[in-house]
C-alpha cells in the first residue's frame, strides 16, 4: 500500500505538523500532493500553530514534478488552471489563515516549494537550505503570490535579479537578504521549539495581529494572485515551455547532484499542461477567448458569417447581418454625440434592436445601461439618476414615463415604434457613417451596468467589464458543453445576466443561436421551445414550478431540449425531468459574483453544485471567519480570474466597500458546504426568519407549500411575533391558489394550515396565511417581497 503523500501529526492540542511526504522525489508537487496539501491545510486552518516541513533531509519541496503533469486526467488548459488555482490556495491557506505557520526548510526549496515556504510566518532554515526561482529562465511564470511577497522581503532590484537569473541562494545569503527568519543546525527541531512558544500566545491577539500585518503589507494580494495565473497560462503556451521539458530530459542523465546541475529528482516548478513531445505546444483555453465583446463579435463574423445569431419573433439574424446593423447604429450614436465612457440607457422589451444597442454602444467604447421595463415613478427616477445616462432609447410604451421623470431633454429620448414627431431609433440607424472598426478597449473596460434585482432593497447599478461577460459565458459554454448546433432559449429580459452573459455571449463565442422571447409565458413556453428548435433553456424563481403545475399533455416531450439550467432546483426535480425528458442543472451566482458554483457532475440533492476552477467559496460567520463544514453561514467568494466579478456599484463607494471587505465578495446569501465541497443555498440573509430558536429559510417554506396540489405560488416572510416586536419572528405566507379552486371545493386558509402542520416541520408552519389573486414578481421571475405587509390574512395559534 502506497504511503500517503502528506502526513499529519498532532504534536499537541495547539500544534499540527504537516509533512510533505515524497522524499524520493524531493517532495516535488504532483497533483496528488498538491490536492492533498490544500485539503489538509484547509482542514487544519483553525489550529493555533501549523508546522510545515518536508520528509527526509534533502528537500523541503522541489516545486512541480517535471516527470508528471499537473493536468493528468484530461491534459486540458482548464485542468491545468485548476492546479494553478490550488497553488494560489496554498498561499491563502498559510498567509491568510488564522493559524501561525512555521516552515522548516531542510535542503531545497525550489519554485513552488519556495513559494510555499515563504508564505509562512516564520521560515527556519538549516545550513543546507537552498532557495531558487527557476521559472523565468525556463520560459514559465511564478505563482503563489511570490511576485508580491518576494519584493516586500528582499526589495525590488534583488527580487528582479532572483527571478530573472534563477540562481541558487544558499542559507547564509538567504538569512542575510530576508528569506529566512533564522538559520540553525537542526531546522525541524528549532521549528518545533518555536511552535511550542507560539502556542502559548493568546490566540485571538496572535491571529488578529498576523491578519493586520498581512493586510497592511499585501492589500492587493488577490489581484496579484489572479494576474499570476493568467501570466502562467500564457507563458506555458509558448515554445519555451516545450523546450524546458526537453532540456530537463536531456540533463537528467548528466547530473551529478551539485546545486549547479540539479539532481535527477530535483523537479523545478514549471507550468506544464501535458507531457511535452517534439513539435507540440499546448494552448490554454484562456488564449482562445477574446478579451472583449468587440473582438468577440469580429471573430464570430469571420468564423460564422451566415449562421443564425439572434432568433427572435420567428425571424433569424445572422452574425454578419447583426454586425452590419450594429455598424449603422454605432455610426448614428456617434453622430448624436455618444463617445467613449458615455452611458446609453435603454428601456425596452426584448428585441433584436435592444441587443444591437448593447454592441453599438460598446463599439464606441460607451457603456450600455439597460433598465427594468416595469419601473415607474420615483423608483424609475432613482434608477436613471444612479446610471447618469447621456441619452435614452425606449419603446414607445415607456416614453411618457421616461419623459415625466424630468431627467432627459426631449431630443435625447429616442423611441422605437413612436409617432413621427418623436425622435426615433430609426433615425439613429440612418444617420452618420457606419462604424466598422470598434474602439480599442481593454478587457477591464466597462461594457454595461446591470442593476441588482431590487427584490429586497433599492436597485444598484453593477459595473461590469467586457471580460466579465466573456468569463461568465465561457463558464456556461464549458459546463453545458455548448456547440454551434445548439439553440439557447431565454425568456427573461435583456437587462439581466441570463439573457446577456449566459445566452447572447455564449452564442457569440460558439457560433450557436440565441433564441430570445419578449417575456416568460407559461402558456406559450413550450410552443416557443418547439418553434425555435431550442436545445437548452434557463429558468428562474417560480418559473419551473409554474410549468410543472400545468396539466400534463401528450406533447410534453415533443421538443429538442437536452438540458435546462437555473436556480432554485426544487425537491421534485426528478419528477419534472421524467415528465419533460431532459435533465436540470443547478448553479449558484449573482450579478455581482457571476457563476462561481455549478453542478458539473451527478446532482447532490439540495446542492447548487461545487466550486468552479478559478473561484474560492468560503462559508463564514459575521466576522468573516470560516465556519466548519455543514454549519450555516454567510457565502463569501473570491476569484483568480481577472474581472470575474462586478467592478463596483456605480457611484456607491460605501455599498461597494461593504460588499468587498476583507478581500471577499460578500454575496448577502447564506448557506453551508459539506465535506465533499457541495454548496447548499439557504437564502438571502434578509430572507431568513428567526423563529423558535431556528433560522427558518423562507425559500424552504415556500417550496414545502408548493407541494400542495392547489398552491400555485407562495411568498414567506417575517412579521413580528405575537410575543411582541423584537422578541422573535412569526412566519406569514401569501399564497396564490389555482383558478379552478371553485367554491364548492375551495381550499380555505384553515385547511392549508392543517396541511402544513401535517407535512412541514413545526418551525416552518406559518402563523398567518393570506390568499391573494396574484403575487408580484421581478421580470426575472423572483418574488418581489418589498410591498408585502404584516396586516391581512388569517392568524393561527400553534404555540
Amino acid at each position: 500500500m502506497a504511503e500517503p503523500v502528506v502526513l499529519v501529526e498532532h504534536i499537541s492540542s495547539s500544534i499540527v505538523k504537516i509533512i510533505l511526504n515524497r522524499p524520493k522525489a524531493m517532495n516535488a508537487l504532483n497533483t496528488e500532493l498538491l490536492r492533498t496539501l490544500v485539503t489538509t491545510l484547509r482542514e487544519h486552518q483553525d489550529a493555533p500553530v501549523i508546522l510545515l516541513e518536508g520528509a527526509g533531509d534533502r528537500s523541503f519541496c522541489a516545486g512541480e514534478d517535471l516527470k508528471q503533469t499537473l493536468a493528468p486526467k484530461t491534459g486540458t488548459a482548464e485542468e491545468l488552471r485548476h492546479s494553478f488555482d490550488l497553488l494560489q490556495d496554498l498561499t491563502r491557506l498559510t498567509s491568510s489563515s488564522k493559524a501561525i505557520v512555521v516552515a522548516a526548510v531542510q535542503g531545497y526549496a525550489i519554485g513552488g516549494g519556495a513559494e510555499i515556504a515563504l508564505a509562512a510566518d516564520f521560515v527556519i532554515g538549516g545550513p543546507k537550505a537552498v532557495f531558487r526561482f527557476p521559472e523565468v529562465p525556463i520560459g514559465h511564470a511564478v505563482t503563489g503570490g511570490i511576485s508580491l511577497r518576494l519584493v516586500q522581503m528582499v526589495g525590488l532590484l534583488r527580487a528582479k535579479e532572483l527571478f530573472l537569473c534563477g540562481r541558487f541562494v544558499d542559507a547564509e545569503e538567504s538569512l542575510k537578504i530576508g528569506l529566512l527568519s533564522e538559520m540553525v543546525e537542526n531546522p525541524k527541531e528549532r521549528a518545533l521549539e518555536l511552535a511550542q512558544q507560539l502556542a502559548k500566545l493568546p490566540r485571538i491577539s496572535a491571529s488578529s495581529s498576523k491578519s493586520s500585518l498581512e493586510r497592511a503589507v499585501f492589500p492587493n494580494l488577490e489581484s496579484v494572485l489572479a494576474d499570476e495565473v493568467n501570466v502562467a497560462n500564457y507563458c506555458f503556451a509558448q515554445s519555451d515551455a516545450e523546450k524546458a521539458f526537453t532540456d530537463f530530459a536531456a540533463r537528467k542523465s548528466k547530473t551529478n547532484g551539485s546545486p549547479e546541475e540539479v539532481p535527477n529528482d530535483q523537479n523545478l516548478k514549471t507550468n506544464k499542461l501535458v507531457q511535452a513531445t517534439p513539435g507540440m505546444t499546448a494552448k490554454p483555453a484562456t488564449q482562445e477567448l477574446p478579451g472583449d465583446l468587440n473582438t468577440a463579435l469580429e471573430r464570430a463574423v469571420q468564423q460564422f458569417p451566415n449562421a443564425p445569431f439572434i432568433r427572435f419573433s420567428g425571424s433569424d439574424t445572422s452574425f454578419k447581418e447583426f454586425d452590419q446593423a450594429v455598424a449603422k447604429l454605432a455610426g448614428g450614436l456617434r453622430s448624436i454625440g455618444i463617445c467613449r465612457d458615455d452611458k446609453v440607457m435603454v428601456m425596452m422589451r426584448n428585441s433584436l434592436e435592444m441587443v444591437q444597442t448593447w454592441f453599438a454602444s460598446n463599439r464606441l467604447g460607451a457603456v450600455w445601461v439597460p433598465i427594468n421595463s416595469e419601473l415607474k415613478g420615483l423608483t424609475l427616477k432613482n434608477v436613471i439618476e444612479a446610471g447618469e445616462p447621456k441619452i435614452a432609447i425606449v419603446d414607445a410604451e415607456f416614453y411618457s414615463e421616461i419623459k415625466s421623470c424630468g431627467k432627459f431633454n426631449e431630443k435625447d429620448i429616442f423611441v422605437k415604434g413612436g409617432t413621427p414627431e418623436l425622435p426615433s431609433i430609426n433615425q439613429i440607424y440612418s444617420s452618420g457613417s457606419p462604424v466598422h472598426k470598434p474602439e480599442n478597449v481593454s478587457p477591464a473596460a466597462v461594457s454595461a451596468y446591470l442593476y441588482t434585482s431590487g427584490s429586497t432593497g433599492r436597485s444598484k447599478p453593477c459595473v461590469l467589464s467586457h471580460q466579465y461577460f466573456i468569463n461568465q459565458a465561457s463558464c456556461a459554454v464549458t459546463a453545458f458543453k455548448i456547440v454551434p448546433e445548439d439553440v439557447l432559449y431565454c425568456p427573461f429580459p435583456l437587462f439581466h445576466a441570463d439573457a446577456t452573459a449566459l445566452t447572447t455571449v455564449p452564442a457569440l463565442l460558439t457560433g450557436c443561436t440565441a433564441a430570445l422571447s419578449v417575456r416568460f409565458s407559461v402558456s406559450k413556453f413550450w410552443d416557443e421551445i418547439r418553434e425555435t428548435g431550442s436545445t437548452i433553456y434557463d429558468f428562474m424563481g417560480a418559473t419551473l414550478a409554474l410549468l410543472f403545475k400545468c396539466p400534463p399533455t401528450s406533447n410534453d416531450r415533443n421538443h429538442k431540449v437536452r438540458l435546462a439550467w437555473g436556480v432554485p432546483v426544487p425537491t421534485w426535480a426528478p419528477e419534472y425531468e421524467s415528465r419533460f425528458g431532459h435533465p436540470i442543472v443547478e448553479l449558484y451566482g449573482s450579478v455581482e459574483a457571476g457563476l462561481p458554483v455549478m453542478q458539473t457532475g451527478k446532482r447532490v440533492v439540495g446542492s447548487c453544485g461545487t466550486v468552479l476552477p478559478g473561484y474560492t467559496v468560503q462559508i463564514s460567520d459575521e466576522y468573516d471567519m470560516p465556519v466548519p463544514c455543514n454549519v450555516t453561514g454567510n457565502i463569501l467568494v473570491r476569484s483568480t480570474r481577472p474581472n470575474a466579478f462586478f467592478k463596483e456599484y456605480f457611484n456607491a463607494p460605501t455599498q461597494t466597500l461593504a460588499a468587498t471587505r476583507n478581500l471577499w465578495l460578500h454575496t448577502g446569501d447564506q448557506g453551508h458546504m459539506d465535506e465533499q465541497g457541495n454548496l447548499y443555498f439557504h437564502g438571502r440573509v434578509k430572507d431568513v426568519i428567526r423563529r423558535r430558536g431556528e433560522n427558518v429559510n423562507a425559500f424552504e417554506v415556500e417550496e414545502e407549500l408548493l407541494r400542495h396540489p392547489q398552491v400555485i405560488t407562495a411568498a414567506a416572510f417575517a412579521i413580528p411575533a405575537d410575543l411582541g416586536e423584537g422578541t422573535e419572528d412569526d412566519i406569514k405566507v401569501v399564497v396564490v391558489v389555482r383558478e379552478e379552486n371553485v367554491k364548492e371545493h375551495r381550499l380555505t386558509e384553515i385547511q392549508l394550515w392543517e396541511w402544513a402542520k401535517a407535512n412541514m416541520a413545526k418551525f416552518q408552519v406559518p402563523a398567518v396565511i393570506q390568499f391573494v389573486p396574484t403575487l408580484k414578481k421581478t421580470p426575472t421571475g423572483k418574488l418581489d417581497k418589498l410591498d408585502l405587509i404584516a396586516d391581512g390574512g388569517v392568524r393561527f395559534s400553534g404555540r
